[in-house]
């Protein structure tokens, strides 16, 4: 995974997918926001590193699936 902040927009690099995110923080508590399958997603974490290593988890195993299908 790799990050890379642009015009205060987070580009996040996975294995398979780049999320482009605002992240903003407010009283120790991260909100990510951003647009995924066309559904606007927004997720509140006390910990983004860990947040950020579940999603790049998620995304690997969706990515298994769909090369397992063919």
């Amino acid at each position: 995974m790799k990050i890379l902040i642009k015009n205060k927009k987070w580009n996040i690099f996975f294995e398979t997918k780049i999320l482009v995110c605002d992240i903003l923080e407010k009283n120790g508590i991260f909100n990510i926001s951003f647009q995924y399958k066309g559904n606007n997603i927004i997720i509140k974490s006390k910990n983004i590193d860990n947040t950020l290593k579940y999603l790049d988890k998620l995304f690997k195993m969706e990515n298994k699936k769909i090369e397992q299908r063919y």
